[in-house]
């Protein structure tokens, strides 16, 4: 009797790091589950699972980045003089609307 052999299954070829990158971009972009993701791609699901849970790993590593801030003005202040010896020092825009409104109390509007 004649025994028949099964064809062994050839291994896929390996996915190097910028196509397993590039794998992921359209799996996050794509809306679909892993399952039909791959089933579509012609991925094994469990292999996808390892690119994921790698990726995440890397991603969730925290890490320190240099962050350039522009240079902020000179602070600018304002001496508004009330009178008598009275001076109000602004040192910030958001002051000016508290500025007017003090300087409304003190000087209430008169009838003509």
């Amino acid at each position: 009797m004649k025994q028949h052999r099964v064809p062994r299954r050839r291994r896929a070829p390996r996915t190097d790091a910028a196509q397993r990158a590039q794998i992921l971009i359209d799996f996050d972009r794509s809306g679909l589950s892993a399952a039909d993701f791959t089933r579509r791609r012609g991925l094994r699901l469990t292999t996808f699972y390892g690119w994921l849970r790698r990726r995440d790993q890397h991603r969730a590593a925290p890490a320190f980045v240099e962050v350039q801030l522009p240079e902020s003005a000179p602070p600018v202040e304002l001496v508004i003089e009330l009178g008598a010896g009275a001076r109000l020092r602004l040192s910030a825009a958001a002051q000016i609307p508290l500025a007017a409104q003090l300087i409304g109390s003190l000087n209430p509007p008169r009838p003509c």
